[in-house]
């Protein structure tokens, strides 16, 4: 709605024109009480009333743009900023709401922009490795990340609003936090948990925000897997180097006394060739059990599954063992069950697994022995059964037998020739395939390995 300036003016000159009028018509009125009095009062009446009319317009003329204007401003206040005022005009009050509008659409742009920032730092916040406290002047916790709860175990609603010390309870993390305010300066440690264990690795930095105010912000990461892997990375080494060691030894004095022997002792001579040649078969399949062992666990260099019979793969395996179970009089039975399904898988991979475990059974079987290689399905899963009644092992050693290097007889391991290392290759390829493995055995009664295929 707009109002002109000129406009107002004639309708005050209206205004007073009647209100003069009004006047002489009852100075009239008074001076003369004639016959036209009656007619007189109801002009004067019609006139004051048509005055606070036009003076009733006026004003609400200006006070109805006010009145909206106060309406959008505690709708503002309420964080609706949605609303917007009509055109009113090009007057002062027209342009004050046009520049009310203009700062209602500046701060919703703003305000989104402020809420996009927030999610995408929430979603940083939410997804990070890392555990996050953020701690105000009085050591208190003002904000924390998911990773913290999983970290220590404990919700978030026990950790905001309180001390360190009081919802994670670590004497060590409290003492480096404290160290860290009262210095001034970061701290990076790593600290041992228990109940459960896990190692972690800190890094706490004092900072101030944009108000001055002093604040702590303190990095959590769980590094449990990673010591854990250079642990065993360490004892690997350890275990290849003294592998190598052992037959490398006996090489390097066989070769010596062969030296020797090879012009005066012909008979001798070829005794110290056998064992070379003994020597040298372990080294050989201890190298080629390292090359196996490292590409499994290498996911660059797993090769593509593709639908698979296992039953082919435990018939191939089970005949090229024929002659070697039969040069130990042992008895090698297969049995494969009629239509079993495919699965998903990497020939050579699974090749690998069965050989390990017949091989294995043939080392620790006794002549006279028997081996039953069996192959079943029951819709759901297929089993691959490797059984034998050699020397088993006791209860408490099952627990330890697919670790690298273990050996439950390490004399019998070394006059067969064994590594270490098959069973632990046969794990790493039953869990690429999805596999699980049971393992059945008694001293002096044998050993059965169970894996389970998913189809």
């Amino acid at each position: 709605m707009r109002i002109d300036k000129k406009l107002i003016l004639s309708y005050a000159l209206l205004a007073l024109a009647m209100l003069l009028t009004a006047g002489l018509i009852l100075r009239t009125f008074i001076h003369s009480l004639g016959e036209f009095s009656l007619i007189m009062l109801t002009m004067a009446a019609i006139a004051l009333v048509l005055v606070i009319f036009i003076s009733r317009t006026i004003v609400r003329s200006f006070t109805s743009p006010l009145e909206q204007m106060i309406k959008m401003a505690e709708q503002m206040a309420n964080d609706d900023l949605e609303h917007r005022l009509p055109p009113i005009g090009e007057d002062e009050i027209g342009k004050l709401s046009k520049s009310l509008n203009n700062l209602a659409e500046k701060l919703k742009g703003r305000i989104d922009e402020l809420r996009a920032e927030k999610a995408k730092a929430e979603l940083i916040l939410d997804n990070m490795a890392e555990g996050i406290l953020l701690l105000n002047k009085d050591g208190e916790v003002m904000l924390t990340n998911p990773s913290i709860e999983r970290i220590f175990q404990v919700p978030a609603t026990e950790i905001v609003g309180k001390p360190v010390i009081h919802s994670i309870r670590s004497f060590n993390l409290d003492r480096a936090i404290t160290d860290s305010i009262e210095s001034g300066r970061e701290v990076v440690d790593e600290l041992d948990f228990q109940d459960p264990f896990r190692q972690l690795r800190i890094r706490i930095l004092p900072i101030t925000n944009s108000d001055g105010e002093k604040q702590t912000l303190v990095a959590i990461r769980d590094i449990t897997r990673q010591k854990q892997t250079e642990r065993l990375r360490k004892d690997f080494l350890a275990n290849v180097s003294h592998e190598l060691k052992t037959p490398l030894t006996g090489l390097k004095l066989l070769s010596d006394t062969l030296l020797r022997s090879i012009d005066t002792d012909p008979v001798s001579s070829r005794i110290f060739i056998k064992r070379l040649d003994k020597e040298l078969s372990t080294l050989i399949n201890l190298v080629r059990e390292l090359i196996d062992l490292s590409k499994i666990e290498s996911p660059r260099d797993t090769a593509e599954k593709t639908p698979t019979n296992l039953g082919d793969i435990v018939h191939e395996v089970s005949s090229s063992f024929v002659q070697l179970a039969a040069s130990k009089r042992l008895e090698l039975n297969e049995h494969i069950s009629e239509n079993i399904p495919l699965i998903i898988g990497d020939k050579e991979q699974l090749s690998t697994l069965i050989r390990n475990l017949v091989d294995n059974a043939i080392r620790y079987t006794p002549s006279g022995g028997k081996i039953d290689v069996r192959l079943a399905s029951d819709g759901t899963y297929i089993d691959l059964i490797v059984a034998d009644n050699g020397i088993g092992m006791a209860k408490r050693e099952i627990p330890r037998i697919f670790e690298r290097f273990y050996r439950v007889d390490k004399a019998r391991s070394r006059e067969t020739g064994g590594t270490g290392l098959g069973l632990s290759i046969v794990k790493h390829i039953a869990e690429n395939h999805g596999a699980s493995i049971e393992v059945d055995s008694s001293l002096g009664i044998g050993s059965t390995f169970t894996v389970h295929f998913p189809i």
